[in-house]
């Protein structure tokens, strides 16, 4: 089966649906995706970059940032990279003063039993 990597800014577009030409494209390769077609292949710095720009440039609520980020993680036929220490991450961002990198920092921690050296005194209090 054909892979595809879709990048940030194809979320992104989608996500805000403010170019249609650019929407439509991406859509074709949505449906694709969902007739099992290819698979759209979605790299951990995806999520993260998603969340920067929409947080910081865009300024959206954290709250929007989250439900956006879930809607992806949550479609099947994306191949999300460590998926569920997102899935994990995400929530614990959701509810937390964290940061999206430290929830996940956390999270693969826990995944691959490993200690956690920081210096992040929020982060140490998870421990």
């Amino acid at each position: 089966m054909k892979l595809v990597v879709a990048d940030t800014n194809a979320f992104l577009r989608f996500l805000l649906n403010d170019i249609s030409e650019q929407v439509k494209k991406f859509e074709k390769i949505l449906k694709q995706a969902q007739k099992s077609e290819i698979i759209i292949v979605v790299p951990q710095i995806i999520i993260f970059e998603l969340n920067f720009i929409l947080s910081k440039y865009y300024l959206f609520p954290k709250q929007d940032v989250v439900e956006k980020l879930q809607s992806i993680i949550k479609t099947p036929y994306f191949k999300i990279q460590d998926i569920e220490i997102f899935r994990e991450a995400i929530k614990l961002y959701a509810k937390s003063n964290l940061s999206l990198a430290d929830s996940f920092v956390y999270y693969y921690c826990e995944a691959w039993k490993a200690d956690l050296f920081t210096f992040d005194k929020k982060l140490s209090n998870l421990k």
